[in-house]
């Protein structure tokens, strides 16, 4: 049996240190609307963001992030990911949503809260969270499914929305 040199113990105990398995505020898929989870939870800190995301960790870190949550849910061929940013307070979101949503794509998504949707990637701000749906498929077309998820999971989160829907 071959043993592993300092260095890749090192490595590997980082690995195994900067993704926990943690689902935070994220539900199981089950408990979502029949979704199937697709693989364990992950979270991440501000000191391991780095090794979830490959440039664009600074842009959350210096934002305030305090934790990320990543959940990778199914229903029939559709693969869904949901990142839920969690920032050290309501003003860090609202300001990552400004700078993240799409222009002309903000639609109310749950009573009173609107979200940046397009076909395929939903983006929402609520409280201390700031809400990230994907479909993994990045030529899809829009999902009643995707829309479901990100929904559900938006009216768990405390707070009030960012934006407000105008009434």
């Amino acid at each position: 049996m071959r043993r592993l040199s300092g260095a890749a113990t090192c490595t590997l105990a980082l690995c195994l240190w900067a993704c926990s398995h943690r689902a935070g505020p994220l539900p199981s898929g089950a408990a979502l609307g029949g979704l199937t989870d697709i693989d364990r939870p992950e979270s991440y800190t501000a000191a391991t963001l780095y090794t979830y995301m490959d440039g664009g960790a600074d842009f959350y870190v210096r934002q305030g992030l305090s934790a990320l949550y990543v959940r990778r849910y199914g229903r029939g061929d559709e693969r869904f990911i949901l990142e839920l940013f969690e920032m050290r307070d309501p003003s860090a979101a609202s300001r990552i949503y400004q700078s993240s949503r799409r222009l002309n794509a903000q639609k109310e998504l749950a009573s009173g809260c609107l979200a940046s949707v397009t076909p395929t990637e939903i983006q929402v701000a609520r409280g201390g969270y700031y809400l990230v749906g994907r479909n993994e498929d990045p030529l899809a077309n829009r999902s009643d499914a995707l829309i479901e998820l990100c929904r559900n999971v938006l009216i768990g989160l405390p707070g009030t929305c960012a934006f407000p829907a105008k009434k």
